[in-house]
C-alpha cells in the first residue's frame, strides 16, 4: 500500500552498494525503517533529505509485518539549519533521537510523542542558549507520556512544597516511586549520596544505589529545577539557569530514573560529545 506521512529522520546507514536504510519516527506509524534505493548515487532523487535531524514528508510502499519498507519519496519539510551548523545543538538533537530510537518499538503510533519530538526540535533550532535543558525537558515528558511522571512539586511524605525546601540541606529522590522526600523526612531514610564520578560511570553508581533500594540523596534545588523543566512550556525551559554542578546532578538523576523505569536504556553516545564540550 502506498502511504504518506510526516517524519523525523532518526538514523541513516549504508545498505549494499548504492542504497541506505533509514530509520524514521513518523506521525502515522511511530518508528519505521525504510530502504532508500539508489540514495548514495550521484544526483539521487533523495538528496539531503535522508540526513538525521531533518523533518521530512515520506512516501512508502508499506506492507504490515515487514521489517523494511520501501521508500519511494522523501522531501524536506524543515532542514533545521541551526541545529546542523552548531555542535552543541547537534549533540542535544542527536541525544533526543537516540532516546527515541532506544525506547520505542517499531510501528507503534504515538501522536503525542511525535508532537513532543517536533516541538523539541523546533525550539532547539530557535533557542540561543541552554540547549541542554531541552534534552532534560524531553526525558521528563517522555517518562510522563508512559505513566512514569515523577512527583517533584512536594514531599511524598509530609506534602511540603519543594519551593520551601532549605537549600543548605539535602533531599532524597526515591527512584522507584518517583517521589521526593523533604530534608526533614529524608533524615530517616537510608540513601546513597550523589557523587560527581557518577556523571561518567552510571553503571558503577547503580551498584551503590541498589544497597539503598534506589534512594538517591541530592541537593535541595535539584527537584525544583526538574519540576520547572517538566511543567514549563518547552520554549520557557531554555530560560532556566543553573550551575554546572547542578546540571551534572540533574543529568545523573534523570539517567538513573529512566534506567529504573525503562528497559534497554543505554548510555547516550551523542551526549558524551556534549559532556566534553561543557566540562
Amino acid at each position: 500500500m502506498l502511504t504518506k506521512t510526516d517524519a523525523i529522520v532518526l538514523k541513516s546507514m549504508k545498505f549494499r552498494d548504492t542504497s541506505k536504510i533509514v530509520t524514521f519516527y513518523t506521525r502515522k506509524y511511530g518508528k519505521i525503517k525504510g530502504v532508500a534505493k539508489g540514495a548514495r548515487v550521484m544526483k539521487s532523487k533523495f538528496g539531503a533529505a535522508l540526513e538525521p535531524m531533518t523533518q521530512v514528508g515520506i512516501v512508502l510502499y508499506r506492507k504490515e509485518h515487514r521489517d523494511l519498507q520501501l521508500l519511494s519519496q522523501c522531501d524536506i519539510v524543515k532542514p533545521y539549519k541551526n541545529i546542523h551548523s552548531d555542535m552543541e545543538r547537534m549533540s542535544v538533537a542527536m541525544s533526543v533521537l537516540e532516546r527515541i530510537n532506544q525506547l520505542t518499538h517499531e510501528e507503534e503510533e504515538n501522536m503525542l510523542l511525535y508532537n513532543l519530538l517536533i516541538e523539541i526540535m523546533d525550539e532547539l533550532d530557535r533557542a540561543t542558549k541552554n540547549h541542554i535543558n531541552l534534552l532534560y525537558a524531553f526525558e521528563l515528558r517522555y517518562a510522563a507520556l508512559f505513566g512514569f511522571s515523577p512527583a517533584l512539586d512536594s514531599c511524598g511524605s509530609c506534602g511540603k512544597s519543594t519551593e520551601d525546601f532549605n537549600d543548605e540541606r539535602s533531599v532524597v529522590f526515591q527512584l522507584f516511586k518517583g517521589a521526593v522526600m523533604c530534608p526533614t523526612c529524608a533524615e530517616s531514610i537510608t540513601a546513597q549520596p550523589y557523587e560527581r564520578f557518577a556523571v561518567d560511570n552510571v553503571e558503577r553508581f547503580i551498584q551503590k544505589l541498589t544497597l539503598t533500594g534506589g534512594n538517591l540523596k541530592i541537593s535541595a534545588p535539584t527537584p525544583r529545577i526538574l519540576q520547572r523543566l517538566l511543567a514549563s512550556n518547552i520554549g520557557g525551559t531554555t530560560s532556566l539557569e543553573f550551575s554546572l554542578p547542578i546540571r551534572n546532578e540533574i543529568d545523573v538523576t534523570l539517567r538513573l530514573y529512566l534506567r529504573y523505569h525503562f528497559e534497554g536504556l543505554k548510555p547516550l553516545k551523542s551526549f558524551e560529545i556534549f559532556q566534553k564540550i561543557l566540562n
